[in-house]
């Protein structure tokens, strides 16, 4: 059984608040780094709070939620669902490879399709990918 790496959560248990590996069940993305509970709690407004702190007051920027705040975002996600931990692997959208070694290339969107761009590619697919378009998928 495989345990969260940040929390150390066995799978089917939930993260402990503030690990970076939860999921949010509103957006999907990061618990700890998306809008959601700016939004959720009404702290997110252009309008009355501008552009310079992101739409926040410059407290929440500056310090976060409150106390009180963090409980009813505490809340808000008991009653959406938190997601428990589930150990998703990264696999190359192509061949299937679990956990492809991460590189770095300035060339992607050079040879790499549009439908592929947001996905992952082990090494051996992206080079396969420059195989068949030797000056970029772009100049057939």
């Amino acid at each position: 059984m495989s345990r969260c790496h940040d929390c150390n959560a066995k799978e089917g248990q939930y993260h402990e608040l503030g690990c970076d590996m939860e999921r949010c069940p509103f957006c999907g993305g990061q618990l700890i780094s998306c809008d959601c509970c700016y939004k959720h709690l009404g702290l997110l407004d252009y309008k009355k709070n501008g552009k310079i702190y992101d739409g926040l007051t410059k407290d929440v920027y500056m310090n976060g939620l409150s106390q009180d705040q963090e409980k009813k975002w505490e809340a808000i996600l008991r009653e959406k669902g938190r997601i428990p931990w589930v150990e998703i692997p990264n696999i190359c959208c192509l061949c299937g490879a679990k956990y492809p070694s991460m590189f770095m290339t300035k060339d992607w969107e050079k040879y790499v399709i549009p439908p592929l761009q947001n996905e992952e590619l082990c090494k051996s697919c992206y080079e396969e990918m420059k195989r068949l378009f030797p000056n970029g998928w772009r100049s057939i």
